[in-house]
């Protein structure tokens, strides 16, 4: 039964995300988990969590292996093989690591698993976030994006808050079952006060709904309200990944992103123009007639643009290559410049080369990308941008700190070309919804080959492109400067999450040492 439980819950974590996004499968998930950690090991335990980790995270990032073969030409079994690399990376280091320690706590008695258990999920989530640089891909809390009424607590808690409040909900669901089967022997005693937990639950989550529900009422009445707004369009080239390098097909890639932009600004008074992630297929820094085309267009329509593209700096040591955003006037000048802070591992540049020569392929044709090193908002007039590219929208800490510095608007441009027609490109826009909603701005997204998205600070999706279609959106968003407890404290909550849970390692050290003495 351990091992059918712990499969169980790797489906259902699973499917909880996008594309399939059965997100109510989220808030029983990890029951048959901690039922298969019932007097079970601590070796074993490692073993459960470990299994779940590995199912759950096979589904969720099965796209690694389109992305590695289809777009980055790598050989299929070697792709199969770095994914399940992945998942067993992943697995072991926190879906195994989560299920131990609820073990050894448990075998100490200490009071229940109501609390630390979705304690301690958070931490991991959080660590998550930064260790070997850190990839949080689709935490436990992103699976209630489209429920906007509960989302609204990370306004105070970050993503993790969401995390927690699930796991808070499975927890009880387990202990409740427990409760029930072992009535007879009495295991109240173990899990003291249930009703009073129920109850506490129910109002937890009742609390953080009817707050949400009357949170999103006034953003949206504060919305209509304000005067400080801008005409964005969006444009999404859809150009292929296999031709967008290709010198031949430069010409037709700046054409179709004229055509769009053109049909775009005909049908609104449109302020501002985004284009997505390495728009321009060459160095844009370099003198070129496609430059001095952009040049021109601008000034003929008299429109900003903000546009990504590659971009290079000559050093001592050589030339260090970026993953860019520009900022140009209706002049034509350029007004600023944004360079990549969190550059994707293995995409964008290639740690332990020694290790992972196989993998060259994968990094651009320019070779390894060098980060950004600082938040360098993009601003006009009253337009103050917060740029995330592609894989940065993932990272709560970036957009937070953009927010605090005092952008009013969350850009995030990309390239989800390499993804392909599976799940990721759904999975990468769910995570741009907590980004809005923690930061209380509106998130415009501009995306090659989809999803382009309009989110409102509720974290609703207002507009959103098809996948791997031409196309635009024009929007009016609010310039909004308020500033959320999130956006100004960061990760409090995270905080306090870690001196509950060193307060259990006191109380299971000192017990462990107490029932030795004894």
């Amino acid at each position: 039964m351990p091992w059918i439980l712990s499969i169980i819950s790797g489906l259902l974590i699973g499917f909880s995300f996008p594309r399939y996004g059965v997100s109510i499968f989220a808030w029983f998930a990890f029951v048959p988990l901690l039922l298969a950690l019932r007097n079970s090991t601590n070796g074993k335990s490692y073993v459960y969590g470990f299994l779940t980790g590995i199912i759950a995270n096979i589904i969720i990032l099965y796209w690694v292996v389109v992305a590695m073969n289809k777009y980055g030409g790598i050989n299929i079994i070697v792709s199969i093989i770095a994914l399940i690399l992945l998942s067993i990376i992943m697995s072991g280091l926190y879906y195994g690591t989560f299920t131990f320690i609820i073990n050894l706590f448990g075998n100490a008695s200490i009071v229940g698993e109501f609390i630390y258990v979705p304690v301690l999920w958070v931490l991991l989530e959080y660590i998550k976030t930064f260790l070997f640089s850190g990839f949080p891909w689709e935490l436990l809390g992103y699976s209630q994006y489209r429920d906007l009424a509960l989302i609204q607590v990370s306004r105070f808690t970050g993503v993790y808050g969401v995390s927690f409040i699930i796991m808070l909900f499975n927890t009880l669901l387990y202990e409740i079952i427990v409760w029930w089967y072992d009535i007879e022997r009495i295991r109240t005693a173990k899990y003291p006060w249930i009703f009073l937990k129920v109850i506490a639950v129910f109002l937890l989550i009742t609390v953080s709904l009817v707050y949400g529900e009357i949170k999103m009422d006034s953003i949206n009445n504060a919305i209509k309200k304000t005067k400080a707004t801008l005409n964005v369009s969006l444009i999404q080239g859809n150009i292929d990944q296999s031709i967008k390098w290709n010198r031949s097909y430069q010409s037709s890639t700046m054409a179709e992103y004229f055509s769009l932009t053109d049909r775009a600004i005909k049908l609104s008074h449109t302020d501002l123009v985004i284009w997505p992630e390495t728009a321009t297929p060459f160095f844009f820094q370099s003198t070129s007639d496609y430059g001095a085309a952009m040049s021109d267009f601008v000034k003929t329509n008299h429109v900003y643009l903000l546009f990504g593209s590659p971009a290079y700096k000559f050093t001592h040591k050589g030339v260090e290559y970026f993953n860019s955003a520009f900022l140009m006037s209706p002049s034509g000048n350029i007004l600023g410049r944004y360079n990549k802070r969190h550059l994707v591992p293995f995409g964008e540049y290639l740690p332990l080369k020694h290790v992972f020569f196989f993998l060259k392929k994968l990094t651009s044709m320019l070779g390894d990308f060098t980060p950004g090193k600082s938040n360098q908002l993009l601003h006009y007039d009253n337009v103050k941008a917060g740029i995330l590219i592609c894989y940065e929208i993932i990272f709560p800490q970036l957009s937070q700190q953009d927010s605090r510095d005092g952008a009013n608007l969350l850009v995030t441009i990309t390239d989800d070309a390499w993804f392909g027609d599976t799940s990721a490109p759904y999975q990468h826009l769910s995570m741009a919804v907590f980004r809005a909603v923690e930061n209380d701005r509106f998130v415009v997204r501009a995306a090659n080959t989809g999803i382009s998205a309009v989110i409102s600070p509720t974290g609703k999706i207002l507009e959103q492109t098809k996948l791997f279609v031409p196309g635009f959106i024009n929007y009016r968003v609010a310039l909004i400067n308020t500033k959320t407890f999130y956006t100004l404290n960061g990760d409090l909550f995270v905080l306090i999450c870690a001196v509950i849970f060193i307060v259990f390692v006191v109380v299971y050290a000192y017990k462990f040492m107490f029932i030795k003495k004894g």
